[in-house]
């Protein structure tokens, strides 16, 4: 580009000018002070001009301004010159013999000297001279710069470097799949496992087909499986996958259970060449599809909301011992102990009416523990009716909240803590909708029944997938932010 030429110009030309006026003889002073001068006018002008460059945009940084002054630090000119150095070195351990054992401090200072990359000159009379600090601010913003390219590089290099496309394949099974392929995915099934081998039929091919990515060799090995249920809408629950369709009006395919059976496969990410294939097989097989997404638990969501609870209450009675409160202070308190956003007062308050107890939260705690607790009314329902939906009604608002908390907050080495949010977001889908008392089973109570749609746009996964390996962007579509 125009800007990145002119900057890489203005670049060689302080090189040659700090050459310059180092060839002049030490008694021309005035010809040293002229192009110590220019060289000043030069990389002020030179460090504005950087500046001004635009921000590198992460998803192709290629042929990008900033990416010019980059490759051209990398071009041999400005690297180590090998070959004096390595001479340097011979005639140092030469003059070493001749000492007897001994090395002249100007043979070392001359070697440190040849280690000197020479765009690292540049860079200190920059720094020296430039106005204005215009030096720091260019050497601060081209190291942020770099950091971002190298990032960018490495997850290029880990994206296409893994050549698996000729070595592993996809296959569809179907009803007719032999026994011995349909007992492996039943009993290395780790997202919705079966309680009974009997129930595999029901579960499976009944709704859906199983696609299985698996090495390209006689043995036919199963390494990652996908469950997919074709609908013709966005489901919210695990009941709505019973409306799975074989037929050609299908629009939305579900992935719903993704497992690796292989341990020698832990820690290798396959999940964007599966979903990639898997997507290909399925556009090919039914053109009418458009939608593909996933309805997935939420594992350790109550585990975590479990321990946040039980720190909340041993917090509350720490400060109680060191300071009495009123009655009427109680929760601000205890707020001290917890993110704000976590419980406000009028979650507290809600609680507090819905188990008519001081004590709410670790009501709630003993209820999500409690398998039965779908089943029991409100103890706000005069009436004595509600039934499943009495207490779950009173504690949607606030288990969805503190779900969304969860997803979108909650981070670990600034990336989700939840797996599988993880293991989606890392491959290019986007937080879609929470959808509430999706999965009832004791499985699913794990989280709470709560479950999530991540969407995979075919248009934005490349897109989403850069963003969040570079800037750990994460995209929440409104139906989770709303909570």
């Amino acid at each position: 580009s125009e800007g990145g030429s002119n900057v890489c110009q203005l670049f060689c030309e302080i090189g040659s000018r700090i050459d310059q006026t180092t060839n002049v003889g030490a008694t021309n002073v005035l010809k040293r002070q002229m192009y110590r001068k220019s060289a000043a006018n030069l990389t002020s002008e030179f460090c504005k001009a950087y500046l001004s460059l635009p921000e590198r945009h992460p998803s192709s940084p290629e042929n990008e301004p900033k990416e010019e002054l980059i490759e051209l630090l990398l071009h041999e000119k400005h690297d180590v010159n090998q070959e004096s150095l390595l001479s340097a070195i011979d005639r140092t351990f030469k003059v070493k013999e001749e000492h007897r054992g001994r090395l002249r401090n100007s043979d070392i200072l001359r070697i440190r000297d040849l280690c000197t990359p020479p765009y690292e000159s540049i860079f200190d009379y920059i720094l020296a001279s430039a106005e204005r600090d215009l030096g720091v601010a260019f050497l601060v913003k081209l190291r942020r710069d770099i950091r971002d390219v190298i990032h960018y590089w490495k997850f290029v290099q880990k994206r296409d470097g893994k050549d698996t496309d000729g070595r592993l394949e996809i296959d569809s099974h179907q009803r007719d799949t032999p026994a011995s392929i349909i007992e492996q995915i039943a009993f290395k099934e780790a997202v919705h496992p079966p309680s009974k081998s009997t129930r595999l039929e029901n579960k499976a091919w009944a709704w859906a087909s199983v696609l299985c990515l698996h090495a390209s060799c006689p043995y036919h090995v199963l390494q990652v499986f996908v469950h997919v249920a074709l609908l013709k809408e966005m489901p919210k629950s695990m009941s709505d996958l019973q409306q799975a369709t074989e037929s050609g009006d299908a629009t939305c395919a579900t992935f719903y259970s993704i497992t690796n059976t292989e341990q020698g496969l832990s820690g290798v990410d396959l999940g964007n060449h599966l979903i990639k294939s898997v997507v290909q097989v399925l556009q090919n097989e039914f053109p009418k599809l458009h939608t593909f997404c996933t309805l997935s638990p939420i594992p350790m969501f109550r585990k975590w909301l479990e321990g946040k609870i039980v720190r909340y209450h041993e917090g509350f009675h720490s400060e109680q011992k060191e300071k009495d409160v009123s009655e009427d202070n109680k929760l601000d308190v205890s707020l001290k102990f917890v993110d704000k956003s976590l419980f406000q007062p009028t979650d507290l308050q809600r609680l507090q009416r819905v188990f008519s107890s001081e004590s709410c939260l670790l009501d709630l705690l003993r209820t999500l523990k409690s398998p039965s607790w779908l089943t029991r009314a409100s103890g706000s329902n005069e009436d004595g009716d509600g039934g499943a939906s009495g207490l779950a009604v009173e504690l949607e608002p606030l288990l969805m909240k503190l779900a969304a908390y969860y997803l979108t907050i909650e981070k670990h080495h600034g990336r989700p803590f939840c797996p599988v949010a993880k293991f989606h977001i890392r491959n290019g889908a986007e937080m879609h909708r929470l959808n509430y008392m999706a999965d009832t089973s004791s499985n699913g109570m794990k989280s709470c029944g709560i479950m999530i749609n991540y969407r995979y746009s075919l248009d934005e996964i490349e897109e989403n997938r850069v963003q969040y390996e570079i800037n750990s962007d994460v995209v929440v579509k409104d139906e989770v932010k709303c909570w």
